[in-house]
């Protein structure tokens, strides 16, 4: 047999195979350790800061302190709204392990519902590093002791000192003052509030908005050092808040306590009357010379307390109850009425100034007036026979507006309308105050625009005639009536009204100083201008005055204007504005009484009681019944 000769195995070294394997494994190595190198290297030099930061946030803290609000005075200096010191509780978000459980716990502690804390907190965790805050003025006791006591129970859960609003005069001025809340996203959005984070608290209404920028201040901070449980340790750097400038009203907080008490006298007046419907009212005062309001008073009004810490859900739903009649509301300048009579003396100089009349023109008032088929009635419904102008306005005589009205009709353009838009009726006045409605003075254009029919859309003399009387689609505020017979009282400047008198630091020094502002100036005949006052003055003294009753043994000479508006299906609104002294006006004051029925039984007493305090004249006997006119 033949047999193979046996083979010589090759070493290892020999091996080819194992060659290349070595090699690819030195090549591994060599990769592995080139990306472990690139990472540090990437950890280290390029992402350094950022993970320095991610462990100081570990174990600091920046803390917001808030900056005190500055004081607001009246214009005596006398304290309106201040501050106090206050507890407040917060979570900061990223110091929260188990949301659910730290979150059910506050809720239990604070008695407020789950939902409302996990609201607030989905807010916060847009900046996880800044605390929420979830509920503000937090007792001491129980509340406060007890989350000390647990901390461990509550991570994440802040108490902090805060300054929370406090008013001495609780329900007073509350629609001039306003409040402070925790600022929204849609805060943010509409308004320009400079460097303002949300959870911040800034003025939300009143004056406490307009000049919020003044008084919010600028807010200070301070970064503790924490333990691993994001309990505080020590102090590493803190920076003083600065506190927030004064502002100083043009508001008599004696003059506004005695309209407020007015209103109310007035509605008790109206209900006494029969009108047991009237639910509210409103009055303002203003110097005629300069703009300045010495009183702004929407009844019914709330205190303004109400808002510190959050307002109770029932309080805000009381508050927006039908039968609370809405006093959020600040009727004095968003309370839109038909103007009625008190519209008449700026009808009345619009005719002169166009020469639709002299003052010495006379109409005839058998108690009615027709035009086509159409009949308007005047209050008196024998009529006044015939009158002239100073006597239609003394006795608001319908009739003698009523061919104005249709006078004007018979016009080239929309004569009524822009001689009345120049003492500001159809838009805003200008006062500082958010939300302030403009009216409306229809015209042709503004029929054409809503009306839905052919019929609607047309402009007929019975437009015109119910606008010379204050009636039909006209829409006014108090405020813009109070603007517009200031121009009347002074000569024909239309004023900006105004709050705001001055801004001070915390050292009593002046920064800002409020200087009067007109808006427009109405040219009006000396002698035209002196018949419309005359006619106002005959008002309230001679017993054919409409007001006669009501101002019956007043000391001072006061001019003024009787109004009652018919806004169906509701009873009638009672208005009347007056200023004083007559020869020399120091003081406009308007006041309407919603649904009060008539102006010279039941408005025209409120403005004698405001008129009281200005003068200093002793609460006058005004007659339990007086005359009704209109």
């Amino acid at each position: 047999m033949y047999l193979e000769p046996v083979r010589k195995k090759r070493p290892p070294a020999d091996d080819p195979s194992i060659g290349m394997r070595l090699g690819a494994l030195a090549v591994g190595v060599v990769l592995l350790f080139a990306l472990l190198g690139f990472r540090l290297w990437f950890l280290q030099i390029l992402s350094g800061d950022h993970f320095v930061n991610l462990a100081n946030n570990n174990r600091v803290r920046t803390v917001t302190i808030e900056a005190p609000r500055g004081v607001i005075y009246d214009r005596n200096m006398d304290v309106l709204v201040k501050n106090r010191a206050g507890l407040s509780l917060g979570i900061l978000p990223m110091d929260v392990q188990d949301e659910g459980e730290v979150v059910s716990r506050l809720a239990a502690v604070l008695q407020i519902p789950v939902e409302d804390i996990e609201k607030k907190l989905e807010k916060g965790k847009k900046d996880p590093y800044v605390v929420t805050t979830i509920k503000e003025d937090v007792p001491e006791n129980p509340i406060v002791a007890y989350i000390k006591e647990h901390s461990l129970e509550f991570p994440g859960v802040r108490v902090e000192k805060s300054y929370l609003r406090d008013y001495p005069r609780k329900e007073f001025a509350t629609h001039v003052l306003g409040y402070v809340g925790a600022v929204s996203d849609d805060d943010l959005k509409k308004f320009d509030i400079g460097d303002v984070k949300a959870g911040a608290r800034i003025g939300k209404d009143g004056v406490e908005a307009t000049y919020d920028s003044y008084l919010r201040g600028t807010t200070g901070s301070r970064i503790v050092e924490v333990d691993a449980s994001g309990r505080p340790k020590r102090v590493l750097e803190q920076i003083d808040p600065l506190p927030g400038n004064n502002l100083v009203l043009t508001i008599d907080s004696d003059i506004q306590d005695a309209a407020e008490r007015a209103i109310r006298e007035g509605l008790q007046r109206a209900h006494e009357d029969g009108f047991v419907n009237a639910p509210a009212g409103a009055v303002v005062a203003m110097d005629p010379r300069n703009g300045e309001i010495l009183a702004l008073a929407s009844y019914p009004d709330y205190d303004l307390s109400a808002w510190v810490g959050g307002m109770d859900a029932s309080i805000y739903e009381a508050l927006n109850a039908k039968g609370a009649h809405n006093p959020f509301l600040d009727r004095v300048i968003m309370g839109r009425y038909p103007a009625a009579s008190t519209f008449k003396p700026f009808v009345a100089a619009t005719a002169l100034k166009t020469d639709l009349i002299d003052w010495n023109t006379v109409f005839f008032d058998p108690g009615s007036y027709k035009v086509g088929r159409q009949v308007w009635r005047c209050w008196k419904t024998e009529g006044h026979g015939d009158v002239n102008l100073v006597e239609a306005i003394m006795e608001s005589c319908d009739v003698y507006f009523y061919n104005l009205g249709n006078k004007f009709y018979d016009q080239k353009g929309a004569v009524l309308q822009e001689g009345v838009r120049e003492f500001g009726f159809g838009s805003t006045t200008g006062i500082d105050l958010p939300g302030e409605y403009s009216g409306r003075v229809p015209d042709k254009d503004w029929k054409q625009e809503v009306g839905e029919t052919k019929e609607d859309k047309a402009w007929k003399p019975g437009d015109d005639i119910n606008l010379s009387i204050g009636q039909g689609d006209l829409l006014v505020t108090p405020l813009q009536l109070a603007v517009a017979f200031s121009a009347i009282a002074n000569g024909g400047d239309v004023m900006v009204p105004r709050l705001g008198m001055q801004i001070t630091d915390a050292s009593g020094s002046v920064i800002w100083h409020y200087e009067p502002e007109k808006r427009n100036h109405i040219e009006m005949v000396g002698e035209d201008l002196d018949q419309i006052r005359r006619g106002l003055l005959y008002v309230t003294s001679q017993p054919e005055g409409t007001a006669y009753g009501a101002f019956k043994g007043f000391p001072i000479p006061v001019a003024g204007k009787t109004g009652t508006a018919e806004k169906r299906p509701e009873d009638d609104y009672a208005w009347f504005m007056g200023y004083a002294p007559a020869e020399n006006p120091e003081i406009v004051v308007v006041a309407l009484v919603e649904q009060g029925g008539h102006g010279s039984s039941v408005a025209a007493p409120v403005v004698r009681r405001v008129l009281e305090k200005y003068f200093h004249v002793e609460d006058g006997s005004i007659p339990s019944e007086i005359t009704v006119t209109e």
